[in-house]
């Protein structure tokens, strides 16, 4: 027997325990959208109209819960994110026509994910461009419908190495939505200044690539103490499905209160061509290395929106959620975002 190939057999009959580790890894995933109720009235503003907004918020996870459903003991996470979007009003075919897009920041604290060492990737995630065509904008009846595509860029801080990322692997993702709001007042003089608001849309994603390149540390052989790594070349994700329901009492303009439900399923990221090396030489590893299944956009979420306006132009709008169910990935026990919206109307042609 060859010394290169006793060194496999002895690395062999290590495989076991260096993979027994079995630690979850998570990679980002741009899903559904940040609409917020209300938002596609926007279609009756003026062409010419320029926003910008600003959004921070933070979520508390007390659990992260994998692909089967297991709830992992003593995991939770802190998540922070922000990020600034700009949108202008315009008209295509006689239609509104908006154009947005935005820069996203997150970044996790007080981790514990057992198994990862609680290695974390922040920082910028995947920028969003995104443009919103409009059907029905009609502020008479009270009706809007728009159809929105987002298209979410792979220029995250994605780190492989890490077992934790806030950018998805970088993954092109396409999602196109359906917006639609109805005024009730019009069916019933006690529902004046109610409407009902509808949000869905399905995420499609592009492969990613070596998601995944962990150290296993240094394991004994009998040719002396070499480095072992885990590695996977490729990411596939299923389509993400997401559907948002609003109630929402808007007493006068840039002023709301909403009650909302959301649901999304799908998007499972499972890493495949998978591989052990110790001391740089491939091992083999079986069903060991076989498709690893990291996360999902799988969970029932509730929110309560509001808005209120400081000036004619300058809006102030929070979202409160709370996860009632989640299968791979952090659960957010409770979560606060802050949007803030500056309006720039264009001037009014001189007389």
């Amino acid at each position: 027997m060859t010394s290169t190939s006793m060194k496999l057999t002895a690395a062999c009959m290590l495989v076991g325990g260096i993979v027994g580790w079995q630690a979850p890894a998570i990679a980002g995933s741009d899903n559904s959208s940040d609409t917020y109720a209300g938002d596609y009235m926007g279609g009756s503003l003026p062409a010419g109209t320029f926003i910008a907004l600003q959004y921070a918020g933070f979520a508390h996870s007390n659990a992260f819960v994998d692909t089967a459903g297991n709830q992992l003991p003593n995991s939770h996470a802190n998540i922070f994110e922000e990020f600034t979007r700009f949108a202008y009003f315009t008209q295509l075919g006689g239609h509104p026509f908006v154009i947005e897009a935005e820069v996203p920041f997150a970044t996790l604290t007080d981790v514990n994910l057992p198994g990862t060492n609680n290695q974390v990737a922040s920082g910028l995630t995947d920028p969003v461009v995104h443009l919103t065509y409009f059907l029905i904008s009609d502020a008479q009846t009270q009706r809007w419908l728009g159809l929105t595509d987002y298209l979410y860029l792979p220029y995250g801080n994605y780190d492989n190495t890490k077992a934790i990322n806030v950018a998805s692997a970088h993954q092109f993702t396409d999602v196109p939505q359906i917006g639609y709001t109805e005024g009730l007042g019009k069916f019933s003089p006690a529902l004046q200044g109610f409407f009902f608001d509808l949000i869905a849309n399905a995420s499609f994603h592009t492969d990613g690539q070596t998601p995944i390149n962990f150290s296993l540390g240094n394991v004994a052989t009998p040719f002396g103490v070499l480095p072992a790594a885990l590695a996977y070349d490729k990411l596939t994700q299923s389509t993400s499905y997401d559907v948002k329901a609003f109630l929402r009492y808007e007493p006068k303009p840039l002023t709301f209160v909403a009650l909302g439900i959301e649901k999304s399923w799908g998007g499972e990221q499972i890493a495949t061509n998978g591989r052990i090396t110790v001391g740089g030489t491939p091992v083999p590893c079986g069903a060991t290395c076989g498709p690893l299944s990291l996360s999902k956009d799988d969970y029932l979420r509730g929110h309560l929106q509001f808005q209120f306006p400081l000036a004619q132009d300058f809006a102030v709008a929070a979202d409160v959620f709370h996860d009632f169910a989640r299968v791979g990935g952090f659960r957010d026990d409770i979560g606060a975002e802050i949007r803030l919206t500056k309006f720039f109307f264009p001037q009014p042609p001189s007389k």
